[in-house]
Order: C-alpha cells, then sequence, then structure tokens
C-alpha cells in the first residue's frame, strides 16, 4: 500500500492538471498539491522535525487542512487535529498532551490559538494562514521558500495522525493512527462504499479529527473534492450543482438543515448519485424524507475514532428493502463490513443469543494500537482486540445490528431497561419535531424519571402534551416521557452530534436549584 506522501506523488504525475481540492472561490490541482507539500515539508525538515514528531494543526475546513497533513506525512512528523471550538484551557491541555512545536493556524483563529497558549506549558511556533495575522512565520511566504526543482524525499515513519475523541468527561484521548493502518482502512471504506474514478466528492464533516478520512477519500482515484468549509446548506447545494458532486456523507444536523431549508428544489442535485449518513442514528422518517427530496441512493454508515473508520453499513440496497418492502432495516446501524467480527456481550462478559440486547464488542485490523499518554484509558476499552463500543445493540438473524443505545444512557424506570433511541424515533415522526433528545433524570420513586427535550420544525407549533398523546399507542406506555420541553437549539458538538450529557446537566442543575428553593 502507498503511502498518503507517494499517493499524492502518483496522483500529481498521473492526473496533474486535474483539480484535486476546490472550494467556493479557490482552486487546487494535483500537481501544485504536490509541490506545496513538498515545499511545506522540506521546510519542516529545515526546522528540525523528525519522523514522529507531533505538529499540530487549528484550522477550519480548507484546502489547507489537506495540504497540512501531506506535508506531514511527507516529512514523517505525527499530524495532531486540534479542535478549535475548543475552550482555550482545552486547547493548552490538547498541546501539553500531544507535544506539539509547530502549530498551523488559520489567521482567524489566532488570537484563540494564543489564548491556549496562556493555558500551556509548552510555547510552539505558531505559522499563520491567510491574510492578516501578526505572527512572524507566514504559510504562503514558507512554501515560496521551501519551494525546489527536485521532489522531496519521502520518510517512512510508523505514525500518521493523532486523533483526538470527543469525549464528553474529562481530556479527550487521542487516539494513535498507524500510517498504514489508516491508508488501508480508507481504502476499505472507499471500496465498501462503491467509490468510483469519475465521483466528485463533497466534503461536510469537521476535518480536524476522524471525518479528514473523509476529505482524504478522493486519494485513491485522483479525483476531485469539494469542500464546504463551515457548514451552510445553501453553500453545499452550490458546491453539488456548479461542481456536480456525487457523493458526500452527511451528520444528522446537516441533513436536518438540508431538508428545512426549502432550497433543495431550487438547485440540480441530478449529479448526486450516493447520500452518506452516519455519527448519530437518524430517524426513519427523515430518512424518508431525504430519499424524496434527493432522489439517489442512501448509505448509513457506522463508526468510531477507535476504528479508524467505519465498520458497519447500512447499505442501497438495504434502503430500497426498507422503503418498498417495509423490511425494519431502516431501523438499524446496517451489518458488518466485510473485515469486521462483532459480539452481544451482557454485564457478565457472555456471548448473547440473536435478539438480546448487550454491550457491542468489535474487532478489526484497524482498531487503533493505544491512546496517547492514555494506556490505562487503552486498556479498559480494547481487550485482546476487542473494542468494547460502549454501545447497546442487538444483532438479527439476518446480521443486522440495532443500535438501542449508549449504555451510559440507558434509562432504568419502574424496573424496565429503556433505550431512548426508541422514544426518540417515535417523537421524530411528529411532523413539527426537528430535533430529539429523550433521557433519563433521577427519581426517587422511578430510579429514573424519562424526559425529553425537542426543536421545531421552523413554522411549527405544539406542546410538550400534544407530543406525549403523539406516542400513546406508538410506544407502550411507561416508555413516554413524563415531561417533554421544546427547546430553541439542542448543543452539539463539533461534529454535529446533539450532546446529550449537556443537556442532562442542564436538566438536572435546574431541578436541584428547584429543589433547594
Amino acid at each position: 500500500m502507498l503511502t498518503l506522501g507517494e499517493l499524492i506523488n502518483r496522483n500529481a504525475r498521473n492526473f496533474g492538471d486535474r483539480e484535486a481540492y476546490v472550494e467556493i472561490d479557490r482552486r487546487r490541482t494535483w500537481r501544485e498539491l504536490d509541490q506545496r507539500t513538498d515545499a511545506l515539508g522540506r521546510v519542516l525538515r529545515g526546522w528540525g522535525v523528525r519522523p514522529g514528531d507531533r505538529i499540530g494543526v487549528i484550522l477550519k475546513d480548507s484546502i489547507e487542512v489537506v495540504e497540512t497533513i501531506g506535508a506531514c506525512a511527507k516529512a514523517g512528523a505525527v499530524r495532531v487535529g486540534l479542535n478549535y471550538r475548543l475552550a482555550p484551557p482545552e486547547l493548552g491541555a490538547l498541546i501539553d498532551d500531544a507535544g506539539v512545536d509547530q502549530i498551523f493556524v488559520q489567521a482567524e483563529l489566532v488570537d484563540g490559538a494564543k489564548e491556549a497558549l496562556a493555558h500551556s506549558d509548552r510555547q510552539p511556533r505558531l505559522i499563520g494562514i491567510g491574510g492578516g495575522h501578526d505572527l512572524s512565520d507566514d504559510y504562503e511566504a514558507l512554501i515560496a521558500e521551501g519551494t525546489a526543482d527536485e521532489p522531496l524525499s519521502l520518510s517512512q515513519h510508523e505514525r500518521l495522525m493523532i486523533c483526538y475523541t470527543t469525549g464528553s468527561t474529562g481530556l479527550p484521548k487521542g487516539a494513535i493512527y498507524p500510517h498504514r493502518q489508516m491508508i488501508e482502512s480508507m481504502a476499505a471504506i472507499a471500496l465498501s462504499e462503491g467509490a468510483t474514478p469519475d465521483d466528485v466528492w463533497l466534503h461536510a464533516m469537521p476535518a480536524s479529527g476522524v471525518p479528514i478520512m473523509h476529505l482524504l477519500r478522493n486519494i485513491f482515484h485522483g479525483n476531485t473534492c469539494a469542500i464546504i468549509g463551515e457548514w451552510d446548506a445553501e453553500r453545499a447545494l452550490q458546491l453539488i450543482e456548479r461542481e456536480k458532486c456525487s457523493i458526500c456523507v452527511l451528520v444528522p444536523t446537516m441533513l436536518n438543515s438540508l431538508l428545512s431549508s426549502g432550497l433543495i428544489g431550487k438547485y440540480d442535485v441530478s449529479s448526486m448519485r450516493q447520500l452518506g449518513y452516519g455519527s448519530a442514528p437518524i430517524p426513519p422518517a427523515t430518512v424518508r424524507e431525504a430519499v424524496q427530496a434527493f432522489g439517489c441512493s442512501f448509505l448509513q454508515m457506522y463508526g468510531t475514532t477507535e476504528l479508524m473508520g467505519m465498520s458497519m453499513m447500512l447499505t442501497a440496497t438495504d434502503h430500497d428493502l426498507a422503503l418498498n418492502a417495509d423490511h425494519n432495516c431502516l431501523a438499524s446501524a446496517g451489518r458488518p463490513l466485510y473485515f469486521v467480527e462483532t459480539r452481544i456481550i451482557d454485564d457478565e462478559g457472555n456471548d448473547l443469543p440473536q435478539g438480546k440486547a448487550g454491550e457491542l464488542l468489535i474487532r478489526t485490523p484497524y482498531v487503533i494500537p493505544g491512546y496517547w499518554n492514555q494506556d490505562v484509558k487503552y486498556t479498559e476499552t480494547v481487550r485482546d482486540g476487542w473494542l468494547y463500543t460502549g454501545d447497546i445493540a442487538a444483532q438479527d438473524a439476518e446480521g443486522y445490528v440495532y443500535l438501542m443505545d449508549r449504555a451510559k444512557f440507558r434509562i432504568k424506570s419502574g424496573g424496565y431497561n429503556i433505550f431512548p433511541v426508541e422514544i426518540e424515533n417515535c417523537l421524530a415522526e411528529h411532523e413539527a419535531v426537528d430535533e430529539v433528545s429523550v433521557f433519563g433524570l433521577p427519581d426517587p420513586k422511578w430510579g429514573d424519571r424519562i424526559h425529553a427535550t425537542v426543536t421545531l420544525v421552523d413554522g411549527q407549533t405544539t406542546t410538550g402534551e400534544e407530543l406525549r398523546a403523539f406516542c400513546r399507542g406508538k410506544i407502550a406506555n411507561f416508555k413516554i416521557p413524563k415531561d417533554i420541553e421544546i427547546w430553541d437549539s439542542l448543543p452539539k458538538g463539533p461534529t454535529g452530534k446533539i450532546q446529550k450529557r449537556e443537556i442532562i446537566e442542564v436538566c438536572t442543575r435546574r431541578e436541584k436549584t428547584h429543589a433547594t428553593q
């Protein structure tokens, strides 16, 4: 398997004038990408960067995200994605944890980077990207300085990236991504989703972490990827129409914003042949609406940072089966991919029979080999090659895996184990509901009391009591939330996932405050 740097070289030789990456107002060919990553890699080596050294990036999605990881790959450095949405103390802690000595940072994010360094024990060199920064090291000036006629000799190295998780408590864990396994995982996923040399990728997901593997998916065929940047539904539709994008992967909040925008019919989206979705479950009602709106095939993907990508997929054929033959698989995460093993176990570690719910374990060749500086956490998460996902799931006789919920969000009420996803899917069927989160709050009588927060589709109105009435007859009475709140918005993480833990904390604090008054 070629390395990332070798793949960039190959594409420059074979498809030099073909556009590799485009944005709304910028374009970069494969030849330009190869030359610029060579130049950056040459500068990094001149600064004394050696294989295994860590280099940070604080960037919004842009062409420079690709150029910086390409330069790291060529120089032998380990790319460390630092999420600009984190608070300065959090960023400072990750800078210390990873031990970075250089950070690429966009001009508009420089002030935040400087604030982060005030909370760090290290003082890495900052390289400013774009106009308007006040740093001594400028990205374009360095590329000009490092440009040479001869190609850069590539460094062989074991690790390509440290990918920090978006955990809701404590310091995020730095998942170590070996170079060969990361490229092999990307290739296996591209094969599974049926990517072709003629596809034009639309990149939407924040690439500070594992979604960078979507941004690099065009590396194998040397085709084009259009980068949306910060999510904007209309900009996504503009790129689809202008660049004739044919394939993309979205998170649920992005798909919801497209559907609620009222703009899909105003743009030509006929080039789209496949739309993937993942990162969090999507209610079947939303999938049906999306299929009707785009008229293309759909894939659902399930994966985690620790798996270096995807492990299960609900294929286009599965979607057709569900929509046209009333199969229940649309409520599943799909079936394991060809390189994946799964188990479902009980609390004592015993394997459970088909149809029984327990913790989902996954083993693939691409389970990460460790967390950076957190060996104990790793041994708690990966045992004998099996990733303990923390997801509660059941697998049916056809191999479909149904995710009940995260183990930590399982509700125990009145002696019953209740899984929020079932209730969330029910509420999502209501025409007024846009987004929904269901969880348990402590209750002296029931153990947990089922609570829900929802947002509404623009222009729609309803009440909590009306939504409770809507649930009756669709789910068991004991599963109907005792209270349903309507919020203006639900908190979301960097990849668009609804942050259930934050919602629970808000509701719990409020109840404690009321109890003391």
